[in-house]
């Protein structure tokens, strides 16, 4: 007993400088920017799109870029005060505040937005987004942003039917590059791509049926990575990339080539 009780006096006195550092700097910032963002008081709004774009992080930015690239215009709100001044000075029009509340959402002309796109990192804000939207403003099209397989159930139970997997675009995409570097045509492996993405966005619509039993689930993944495979598989021994060189850039600039007497 006296040998436990030394251990465990032992271990206290070394482990609680080290639960103090933590404290000072990882949990105590962290709530005093929370009380700060209760405090701080949300911008109005003055500019109404058709497009509401909820959390401008990394996600977020990148898809709020590409409209703006496009001609499309959204209206742009985050929580994070530090973010939205630094996005401010890089020449960003964005809004502080809680797009989980519905005056908010009100003021930034949700009622007469067509889309609302959430780029939010958070689970369970992302959930109060959705309820928010369907007691609120059930007009809109939600298109939200989903971690994995397991938050895009979540969503699926809450009835949203745009989900967009942050890693399963980036993780195809990287495949379609490793293709191409192994001698693949650019056409074929696009259509690849698409085809897989396609049957991968179905089996999870088999699989959500199987969340809460691990066995079953297992065995549901397995049968739809099987299928997925085979069909992939049987694209490929049908050929359909035969002709796939048509769409090849080197091939069209060699007729183009050939056309013009060019030897270039």
């Amino acid at each position: 007993m006296s040998d436990t009780l030394m251990a465990v006096t032992a271990l206290s006195m070394t482990i609680s400088p080290i639960l103090m550092v933590i404290l000072d700097l990882a949990i105590l910032p962290k709530l005093e920017r929370n009380e700060e963002k209760k405090e701080q008081k949300m911008d109005e709004v003055s500019e109404k799109n058709k497009v509401l774009l909820i959390g401008f992080g990394h996600f977020g930015s990148t898809v709020g870029r590409f409209l703006r690239a496009s001609g499309v215009e959204a209206t742009i709100l985050d929580s994070d005060p530090e973010r939205v001044e630094y996005l401010r000075k890089m020449g960003f029009k964005v809004y502080f505040g809680d797009g989980t509340r519905a005056e908010l959402l009100e003021s930034a002309g949700a009622h007469d937005a067509s889309i609302l796109i959430s780029a939010i990192d958070d689970r369970e804000i992302s959930r109060i987004l959705v309820e928010v939207c369907k007691e609120e403003f059930p007009h809109l099209e939600v298109m939200i942003r989903a971690k994995n397989r397991l938050e895009a159930f979540d969503l699926m139970d809450l009835g949203v039917k745009n989900i967009y997997r942050e890693h399963l675009d980036t993780s195809i995409k990287m495949g379609e590059d490793a293709l191409k570097k192994l001698g693949f045509r650019a056409h074929t492996v696009h259509r690849l791509a698409k085809q897989f993405h396609d049957y991968d966005e179905a089996s999870l619509k088999v699989l959500v049926n199987f969340k809460h039993n691990s066995d079953e689930y297992i065995s549901k993944a397995r049968q739809q990575i099987e299928i997925q495979e085979s069909l992939i598989s049987g694209e490929l021994s049908r050929k359909f990339s035969v002709n796939d060189h048509t769409w090849d850039s080197e091939s069209i600039k060699e007729a183009l080539n050939s056309e013009t007497g060019n030897t270039k």
